[in-house]
């Protein structure tokens, strides 16, 4: 017996997923922005990550910045939601992602323990937003016209 062809296209079609995520501007008390850079590709990028079955997003971009730096926010206000096509990534499978993602800004609690991992092999630093270094396609995108100019 030969199934439909409706029946076998669900096992063999692209699949298109909608993906929630959340991104952290976090800032000191100077007002300079904290971002990590990737070890082997070089470029510096702000913490950001997938949110997870029944987690708030707020709560996403709080375990975010922790996982991702060791710090914690005194604060965390939603500053921007980005979606669209510039942010659809496409697998080799043919599936395909397209993102959406919570810009919040964050003003972080400083303690020495995690200070002592900003300019060390962590590869965690503090920049003036004037004179950022080079960012991923991703930050740049999440970041132009708030900080980048």
């Amino acid at each position: 017996m030969n199934p439909p062809a409706r029946d076998l296209a669900q096992y063999i079609a692209h699949r298109s997923h909608i993906v929630v995520k959340a991104a952290v501007w976090a800032e000191n008390e100077r007002g300079e922005l904290l971002l990590i850079q990737h070890a082997e590709q070089g470029h510096w990028r702000i913490p950001v990550g997938q949110m997870r079955p029944g987690e708030a997003i707020e709560d996403t971009a709080h375990r975010e910045l922790w996982e991702e730096t060791g710090w914690t926010a005194s604060s965390m206000t939603l500053e921007t939601l980005h979606s669209g096509p510039d942010l659809r990534q496409l697998h080799s499978s043919g599936d395909e992602d397209y993102y959406v993602i919570a810009l919040f800004r964050a003003r972080i609690i400083q303690d020495r323990l995690v200070e002592s991992r900003v300019n060390s092999e962590a590869g965690l630093k503090f920049f003036d937003p004037r004179s950022l270094p080079v960012l991923n396609r991703l930050s740049r995108m999440l970041l132009e016209g708030k900080i980048l100019d």
